[in-house]
């Protein structure tokens, strides 16, 4: 028995069952290994690390369980290290295996050699390095319970070839420890304390903000149901990356503003503001002032102690499971509330929300016939065509602010977008998605330059067969930059390095070398048949949508 059989009991030990891999020399025993497995897990080939950390990314995202990726070396540690990032800010699950050369080799410096642990340290909740045989067991084992522990995030594990190809390897098996049970309960403490100060407060003067932690903990049914029972309105936290609340819910009031200015003009009208989870408030850009009015009284749930009160003075603050938490504060809420203020205040809001729904239509089909395509009428006509509540993942950039608004969504689960910043995320999270739904059809929107920092995930998709649509809102240009540029130094400006129309990128061509199918619709009326066509299809199909600055 070899070092690779008991990694390979292991990851199958842990429920493991597809690698998110491009393999090196360095990998060579896990790929011997995994050939003999009978089917068992199955490799899923990324064409650059990037690609492969993404796709593992989105698997975990959808299936809410670790996900394993496999890189090769420092070489494919560095380029994976841009989605490394966005899934530690994600707190996505992940183990991630580097291969490390021989260590009785590593004396002379060899090629693809290098301190992978420190490498890797800034983007992981833990990095080790095996030295032995006889440690692969405990330490892959604490690596699967550290990326599943609250907070969640990825792990990383260097792992020298001599170390999977050693020979007589039957202790190192014997050693295998078994699987933790582990379950998070509710702080039971103060929970009735919080009720009351809910209860203290009117409905109008009462707004709940949920971010990324209730998707992660399967808790947006417990909010939904919370809200109801307080007849608040519920904001996204700033950039939120999930279906944290039902989109065309009467209660639901949107995404917070990208700016201290904006969260604090939005938070002025309330008395006081439940925030459920860590990082509530997260500004893209700086202006100056406090992020929470004076009169504002904060109050928190979050399973994440580190992020309890950090950010923001709070009244009242309670470590627990959201999903296990909300649903103890809805019961008590019964036990003690008066449901009517809540159910007026519900048909208040639903009438005033559905008017403004309706305007957000009638502005998108007033400018269909516009050559280019305005973004608002591309997004619109592309999402009016795919059936209701269907799996988006959204790296459209400029466009972000329409996908969100006419994507209508009941259901958890529905909506993805990265939370690091780092572009290249999008494609290859969408196959990884569309995989741990049981490959069902995923849209992808991305923007024209997010596009080209993994456009190998194409190949991947064709690859696997996986029925993900690409929808490349093609503008030609990094706008978002151009507009900051605009805000911050006035018209005059002229802007460089920020255009990418010379030579353009024809998106076609480059899906059909790599095995998808694909074209490009210029009018907005165009694009429904062309979008229900290849949804239809069941195959990878990319759509090129050139739209306007």
């Amino acid at each position: 028995m070899k070092g690779s059989d008991v990694l390979l009991e292991l990851l199958l030990s842990e429920g493991v069952r597809h690698v998110f891999g491009n393999p090196g020399t360095t990998e060579l025993p896990l790929m011997n290994a995994l050939s003999r497995a009978s089917g068992e897990v199955r490799y899923m080939l990324g064409l650059q690390e990037s690609v492969v950390v993404g796709m593992a990314d989105g698997y975990a995202q959808a299936t809410g369980r670790p996900a394993l990726a496999s890189l090769h070396a420092e070489a494919g540690l560095g380029n994976a290290m841009g989605n490394l990032t966005n899934a530690r800010v994600a707190g996505t699950p992940l183990v991630v295996l580097a291969g490390q050369a021989d260590q009785r080799h590593l004396v002379g410096d060899p090629l693809l050699a290098g301190d992978l642990t420190r490498l890797a340290g800034p983007v992981a909740k833990w990095a080790h390095e095996v030295r032995r045989v006889e440690d692969l067991a405990p330490i892959i084992r604490r690596a699967f319970h550290d990326a599943a522990a609250a907070p969640t995030g990825p792990v990383f594990v260097s792992v020298p070839v001599d170390v999977l190809d050693q020979e007589d390897a039957r202790e190192a098996a014997l050693r295998l420890p078994p699987v933790s049970q582990v379950r998070q309960t509710p702080h039971a403490a103060a929970i009735g304390e919080l009720a009351t100060l809910v209860l203290d407060t009117e409905p109008p003067e009462l707004a709940i903000v949920v971010t990324d932690e209730v998707a992660q903990q399967s808790a947006v049914g417990e909010a939904t149901a919370l809200a109801e029972a307080l007849g608040a309105r519920v904001y996204g936290s700033s950039l939120h990356a999930s279906t944290v609340f039902p989109t065309t819910h009467p209660l639901w009031a949107g995404q917070l503003g990208l700016s201290a200015a904006e969260i604090r003009q939005t938070l002025q009208a309330f008395r006081r503001v439940l925030v459920l989870g860590g990082r509530p408030f997260l500004a893209y850009g700086y202006t100056p002032g406090p992020v929470i009015p004076p009169h504002v009284e904060m109050l928190q749930i979050t399973l994440d102690l580190h992020q309890l009160g950090r950010s923001f003075p709070t009244r009242l603050g309670l470590a627990g499971h959201l999903r296990t938490t909300l649903a103890e504060l809805t019961t008590t809420l019964g036990q003690c509330g008066n449901s009517r203020p809540a159910r007026a205040a519900i048909e208040e809001l639903d009438a005033v929300h559905r008017r403004a729904r309706e305007r957000q239509e009638e502005a998108a089909l007033h400018v269909y016939g516009d050559r280019p395509t305005p973004a608002v009428a591309a997004v619109h006509a592309l999402l009016h065509a795919l059936p209701a509540d269907i799996t988006v993942v959204d790296e459209s950039m400029t466009c972000d602010e329409h996908v969100r608004a006419f994507h209508r969504v009941t259901r958890a689960g529905r909506y993805f977008a990265a939370r690091g910043g780092g572009l290249g995320w999008g494609m290859p999270a969408a196959l990884g998605i569309s995989l741990g739904h049981g490959r069902e059809p995923v849209l992808c929107v991305v923007g024209d330059g997010s596009a080209m920092y993994s456009p190998q995930a194409l190949w991947s998709a064709a690859h696997e067969g996986l029925p993900v649509l690409f929808a490349v809102m093609n503008n030609s240009q990094y706008l978002m930059l151009k507009r900051g540029l605009t805000r911050r130094y006035g018209d005059a400006v002229v802007p460089v390095g920020m255009d990418v129309d010379r030579p353009p990128v024809d998106f076609v061509a480059l899906a059909r070398s790599m095995g998808v199918r694909a074209e490009r619709i210029e009018s907005a009326a165009d694009i429904p048949a062309a979008a229900q066509a290849a949804w239809d299809s069941g195959q990878p199909c990319l759509l090129d949508l050139p739209i306007a600055a």
